[in-house]
């Protein structure tokens, strides 16, 4: 078990690494944009806005899926490529189906793809947050109301 450690935690890095890079990425976007999104904020805008940002998220997921999915393939953990991404694709959503699964030896690793899966989702959850946060707060802004938390 403790010899499967080193690829955990590389595994580990690379997808914290991947939506890392994505996150800082959409933060810089979202900055140097800002002034164009207080312009042309609207319902379509927003609605716009929130897909691409989701679909991005999605991409994101998928390649942090992908790596390790890359990994189980490589190990010969699974007989070919589309095996070891259905497996991953359940493992780091936490559906879990059961069909398909590791080797005895190697089940930690698809409990911990599970739980990393679960805080990369949060994040791109809160970083949904924080988009709906800015389309609203440039909303209230544009229509001259204040938001309700500095409002007395």
């Amino acid at each position: 078990m403790t010899a499967h450690l080193i690829p955990t935690v590389v595994l580990i890095a690379l997808t914290v690494a991947i939506h890392g890079v994505g996150a800082v990425a959409y933060l810089r976007m979202l900055e140097a944009y800002r002034g164009f999104w207080e312009r042309h904020a609207g319902f379509v805008f927003s609605i716009l806005s929130l897909s691409w940002v989701v679909t991005t998220l999605v991409f994101l997921h998928l390649a942090e899926i992908g790596v390790w999915a890359g990994f189980y393939y490589l190990q010969g953990l699974f007989p070919d490529f589309e095996t070891s991404v259905y497996y991953s694709v359940s493992a780091y959503t936490t559906v879990g189906f059961g069909d398909v699964v590791l080797q005895k030896e190697w089940r930690l690793l698809g409990a911990t793809e599970a739980l990393v899966g679960i805080l990369m989702t949060s994040w791109s959850v809160a970083l949904l947050i924080g988009l709906l946060t800015e389309l609203y707060r440039s909303d209230q802004s544009r229509s001259g109301k204040k938001p309700p938390e500095s409002q007395s």
